[in-house]
């Protein structure tokens, strides 16, 4: 009678254990899959869902601010929309300008004017310009110009009852070779509030003439640009707007949302009106 071999167990049982062992892996793998997936698609949800809270708050802040219901530098309580008990939405409006240095704007793109609001700033006064954050390349490789326009009142007063306005134009070019009849300024190292910026210029009224508004644009850019303005001295500048910085809460998500809304401004239109072949023109208002 012939004698199985005594080794075909074990071996079963060494097939069995690896079949087990790849089951297990491939179990264990297609469950961290999942959960990760799980995971992920939880967090796609609770951040869509803090971001349309962050949101909210900032719908709110300007509404807000459009019907003068709060002030400036106001830091109302978090908000519950939902009833669970947590809070949704944490909202704080702050004030633009009312310091030395205006910079809050964000990098500003090739024909973009801004407007900086000028009402009470002392009378013969600099006002310091700077452009070009020198940190970041492209910026410095922009090849930017820039336009100013003062307006000014031409009374010596800072009331302006007359209704008198003059506007003092200035350009300055960051290219020597361009053939424009602009002044042209070098590449340098100014620090305006922490920052280091590339190019600055100074515009000044007329003697005993109040500045009213700055408008600047960029000229020749090929892509956006940093921007500061500084009172000469100390001199602060007034408030050029709000500043609302929004955070929305879902889970263990937060989205924050800053938005910057600047006092009312003329239109770009108003460039083209001004524009004439001397540094001053006149207005009338």
């Amino acid at each position: 009678m012939q004698k199985r071999p005594s080794n075909r167990c074990g071996q079963a049982l060494i097939i069995v254990l690896l079949v087990m062992a790849i089951s297990l892996t491939l179990g264990v793998s297609v469950a961290s899959r999942s959960i990760s997936t799980l995971r992920q698609i939880s967090f796609s949800a609770q951040s869509a869902k803090a971001l349309a809270f962050a949101e909210a708050g900032v719908e709110e802040a300007l509404k807000c601010l459009n019907d003068g219901s709060c002030p400036l530098d106001y830091d109302p309580p978090s908000v519950d929309l939902d009833g669970d008990g947590e809070k949704d939405f944490d909202y704080q409006i702050s004030v633009l300008g009312l310091s030395s240095v205006f910079d809050e704007l964000p990098p500003i793109e090739r024909d973009k004017t801004i407007e900086v609001d000028l009402g009470g700033y002392p009378r013969d006064t600099l006002i310091h310009i700077f452009w070009v954050d020198r940190s970041i390349s492209s910026q410095v490789n922009a090849s930017s110009a820039i336009k100013a326009s003062l307006i000014y009142c031409d009374d010596n007063g800072p009331t302006c009852t007359t209704k008198n306005y003059k506007v003092l134009q200035k350009a300055y070019d960051t290219v020597a070779e361009r053939d424009n009849g602009i002044s042209k300024v070098t590449l340098g190292s100014y620090k305006a509030d922490g920052k280091t910026y590339g190019y600055r210029v100074s515009v000044k009224p007329p003697p005993f003439k109040y500045p009213l508004v700055m408008r600047l644009r960029f000229l020749y850019s090929t892509g956006v640009v940093s921007l500061a303005v500084q009172g000469a001295g100390g001199a602060v500048l007034p408030s050029q707007g709000a500043k609302v910085e929004s955070v929305g809460f879902s889970g263990q998500v937060k989205r924050k949302v800053e938005v910057i809304r600047t006092d009312p401004a003329l239109s770009t239109l108003f460039d083209f009106a001004i524009l004439s072949g001397s540094d001053s023109a006149s207005l009338s208002r």
